[in-house]
């Protein structure tokens, strides 16, 4: 059975510059969208989904490296059309758009499959590679971009959780990142209103 590390520990091994610059780079991402929208509202209604999302893939994607280019111990790889940024020796991520649900797409190619499955590897144990998806969420009825998140998933199709990144104070490029759990509603145990009849009866039966 795989044990899959939490979000926080996720977080605080990825390091506040590479979540900073995650949600920074979505920041600008979206502010380019508008931009754009705004200077070419025809084109961008003339986008189809997929040629939109590649517009805003190379934009985020530039933004990444405008954030985190020279950084120590943060390697970014654009082996088009595979683009990667690894985290020190235990982290791989790919940007992709997430839907509400967590779920991304992807061609089903052999390097996609290894990545997002999280099984077994080849590596001395306490060094197992865990592989990531940042980006954003996607409101695809306002064609908007959402919020930073980060996800891991076992198989393209299972999410394990999915983070939603907020700053605080004074915004992304200063700020603190909290990670955000999802939130998994507690059972509430039915509540019966009994008569108060019944009620005298059942303590005369005991």
């Amino acid at each position: 059975m795989i044990s899959y590390p939490d979000s926080s520990e996720v977080l605080d091994g990825l390091g506040p510059t590479m979540v900073r610059s995650i949600v920074r780079a979505v920041e600008l991402t979206a502010a380019d969208l508008q931009a754009y929208r705004e200077s070419q509202p025809s084109w961008v209604a003339q986008h189809s989904e997929r040629g939109l999302a590649n517009w805003i893939h190379d934009r985020l994607w530039a933004h990444l490296l405008a954030e985190l280019d020279g950084h120590p111990g943060i390697t970014l790889t654009d082996g088009e059309p595979t683009r990667e940024i690894t985290v020190g020796v235990g982290y791989r991520l790919r940007v992709k758009r997430h839907r509400e649900d967590g779920q991304v797409r992807s061609y089903a190619t052999q390097t996609a499959i290894e990545f997002f499955n999280q099984g077994p590897q080849q590596a001395f144990p306490g060094f197992e590679e865990i592989r990531l998806t940042a980006g954003y969420e996607w409101n695809p009825d306002a064609r908007k971009i959402g919020e930073a998140v980060l996800s891991l998933r076992d198989g393209q199709e299972k999410v394990v959780w999915m983070v939603p990144l907020r700053t605080a104070g004074e915004g992304a490029a200063g700020g603190t990142v909290q990670p955000l759990q999802p939130v998994t509603p507690t059972p509430q145990l039915p509540s019966i209103n009994v008569p108060a009849a019944s009620r005298r009866k059942t303590t005369e039966d005991e």
